[in-house]
């Protein structure tokens, strides 16, 4: 069972206005909420609903920024209202924020390169400048920008867009844990809004980076949401996995909410009437049952005594909070709250220093309004002032879990990886599966599935002790999957047993699995539960060696840059940049290096030189060949900055050789960096 990595119990916030000796009033914002997001695989947990529903108070009490009226926040086992200064800023450091103003969160008078600046100074990041900057590139490579330019710029010089993205790739550069992105696209324009969830998405899927995605819009939450929470009033109407929520939503809200998304074909007429009460009404007329009474068109008695459960749906966990499924069984609550330590002594202190101030501060409430009541009463005696105090306990318990088993220094030979899932959920049944070919580590293999009873079948090789990384991406490289239907694989070892599968309906899985034993592994792939094909899939195995070797030896890769009629552009020196152009599809420039047995070069390919001027920001491939021949390093992925690290297994020239793009196209400038560390 995955560690929660966030949870929610029974989460209350009530806002209050007014008072002393006026009418008091008060808004429930959150009422009794409860969320759980697992410390592994990371996910994105969607939060959605209309305006006033309680998102932006659910991400504010996450983050920190105001108390809870009742319930608990606990994060990595740590109660959030009970931290030190100390717990806090490393708890800021996990869990950070993008908000939905791309320019109200920046200082005008600063250049972009400020915001990166306070956060290494804040949280001690890097050691040295040379450290930080490649932090700094590393987070503006992860959501798509480059080039030193951008750092320097002013916030009005660059699109919203490009505001919102460099908030990740600064939430990144700290690597937390969570993100909480507050409607990180409700004001950027539709055609940057891809770049921004493609963010989420690789923070997701290639740095184990959790979202609270707190949104309105159902499209972008079908996208690329795996859970979701539709909220009404600050309950729960319904939750389950994204695709089923809104595909085949249960609650009433949520169905008028799906049934309100306009449909592309002009001759559909929205024929929907809806008459809404006051909000004052809507505010105050159930509330000590279903919010959403005085909307709902299958209103019955019982929904004005109680709040409705959240009731199981056919899916799993797919659930609703609506008596119409009263019938069905009553979901059950959150598991327990894990916490990982008891109390310390500096957080009962803090505690207790927390209390004597708000005893004190009680105090001067209570002797200031028995001086008004007085000054009052003298002024009119006939007015009566009733006073009625509410008696609120805290009571703050922590204990220590002992462990049930005592840790082993080494696992029992015949023990089955933690990694491995022994008989999924859903199974992709390998008879009739169409023989696809063999998978060769770290490349990626491209297929389709046109139907429900359509299933591929892959093999590879394994070696006992290996363990490889598998992704899954719908879609391929980028979002192109038609609905973007998620297919279901399964692996079976040598004798047939399942050994790991994919059985979450996510456009994006990954794992890792550890071989038992050599022999041929097969991964099926499936349709759907629901039986949909998918336009476009990607399998990717990256494997990794028990032992290092000194030089790793590529296998041919997908794009080649070969050697014949390359110009010769003389040589390389290290810690210097090198810069060209490539005019045409056949134009290939050739570049020597001198590579000493046992030291280690960093090798950058950037587009445009240190700037962003290349057309289009086309990218070169390159591939680099060893003395003899054999090639050592390719970068063969069309990206406008590419980085790798080559240890040079013996003495001798080098060679880099560089051309157009996949497509032919020239590039109008590029760099190529080499910094060498000696063996």
């Amino acid at each position: 069972m995955p560690s929660p990595l966030l949870q929610i119990r029974d989460a209350t916030k009530i806002y209050y206005s007014g008072g002393f000796l006026g009418d008091k009033k008060s808004v429930v914002a959150l009422e009794d909420f409860n969320m759980t997001i697992d410390e592994s695989p990371a996910t994105i947990t969607t939060i959605a609903g209309e305006s006033g529903s309680g998102k932006t108070t659910l991400a504010n009490l996450v983050l920190g920024f105001i108390k809870l009226t009742s319930g608990k926040i606990i994060f990595e086992g740590e109660d959030i209202t009970d931290m030190t200064d100390e717990q806090l800023k490393a708890y800021r450091r996990n869990v950070q924020a993008v908000f939905q103003d791309p320019f109200g969160v920046y200082n005008p008078f600063y250049r972009i390169d400020h915001i990166f600046d306070l956060v290494n100074k804040h949280f001690s990041l890097s050691d040295n400048q040379k450290e930080y900057r490649e932090m700094v590139e590393a987070g503006l490579n992860v959501v798509g920008l480059y080039g030193e330019d951008v750092l320097r710029k002013y916030p009005h010089q660059l699109s919203g867009g490009q505001r919102q993205r460099i908030m990740m790739a600064r939430a990144y550069m700290i690597k937390p844990r969570l993100i909480v992105a507050d409607e990180p696209v409700s004001m950027v324009d539709a055609s940057l809004r891809a770049s921004i969830l493609d963010a989420m998405l690789r923070l997701r899927d290639d740095h184990n980076i959790s979202f609270l995605y707190i949104t309105h819009d159902l499209s972008t939450a079908y996208q690329i949401g795996d859970q979701i929470y539709m909220l009404y009033q600050g309950t729960t109407a319904e939750r389950g996995t994204a695709m089923d929520v809104i595909d085949a939503p249960q609650h009433p809200y949520v169905q008028l909410l799906i049934d309100s998304v306009p449909v592309p074909d002009p001759t559909d007429k929205w024929d929907v009437d809806i008459s809404l009460p006051s909000e004052e009404e809507m505010r105050t007329a159930a509330a000590k049952g279903c919010r959403y009474y005085p909307r709902c068109p299958h209103r019955m008695d019982k929904c004005l005594v109680e709040q409705p459960p959240l009731f199981k749906m056919e899916k799993p966990k797919h659930e609703a909070a609506c008596y119409l499924y009263e019938e069905n069984e009553v979901a059950p609550i959150e598991p327990p709250m894990l916490v990982n330590r008891p109390m310390t002594e500096a957080a009962v202190a803090t505690a207790a220093g927390r209390t004597r101030e708000r005893m004190v501060a009680a105090a001067l409430i209570v002797v200031a309004f028995v001086a008004g009541v007085l000054i009052a009463a003298s002024r009119e005696p006939e007015v009566v002032v009733e006073t009625v105090i509410e008696e609120v306990q805290v009571v703050v318990t922590a204990t220590a879990i002992a462990p049930t088993e005592p840790p082993t220094a080494t696992p029992p030979p015949t023990a089955a990886p933690e990694s491995q899932v022994i008989v999924p959920a859903f199974t992709v049944d390998p008879a009739g599966a169409v023989d696809k070919g063999s998978i060769t580590w770290g490349e990626d293999t491209f297929g389709e599935i046109e139907s429900a009873d359509d299933r591929h079948i892959y093999t590879f090789a394994g070696i006992e002790g290996v363990t490889v990384e598998l992704k899954l991406i719908t879609g391929g490289r980028g979002l192109s999957g038609t609905g973007f239907y998620a297919p279901l694989a399964t692996i079976y070892d040598p004798d047939g047993q399942i050994v790991f599968a994919f059985d979450r309906a996510r456009r994006s899985n990954r794992g890792e699995l550890t071989f038992a034993a050599d022999g041929d592994y097969q991964i099926v792939v499936g349709a759907d539960d629901r039986g949909r094909g998918v336009d476009a899939y990607t399998i990717t195995i990256e494997g990794e060696a028990p032992e290092p070797t000194p030089m790793p030896t590529l296998p041919p890769p997908a794009f080649v840059v070969e050697r014949e009629g390359a110009v010769a552009k003389g040589e390389i020196v290290f810690g210097e940049d090198a810069g060209d152009e490539i005019q045409s599809v056949d134009d290939r420039h050739s570049w020597s290096v001198s590579g000493v047995a046992g030291t280690t070069a960093h090798i950058r390919l950037i587009t445009g030189g240190r700037g962003l001027s290349g057309t289009g920001f086309f990218a070169p491939f390159a591939t680099m060949y060893a003395p003899d021949g054999s090639i050592v390093l390719a970068f063969d992925r069309a990206r406008r900055s590419n980085s790798g690290t080559l240890t040079f297994a013996e003495t001798g020239t080098y060679e880099f050789v560089l051309g157009a793009d996949d497509r032919g196209r020239g590039v109008d400038a590029y760099t190529i960096t080499i910094e060498s560390e000696e063996g």
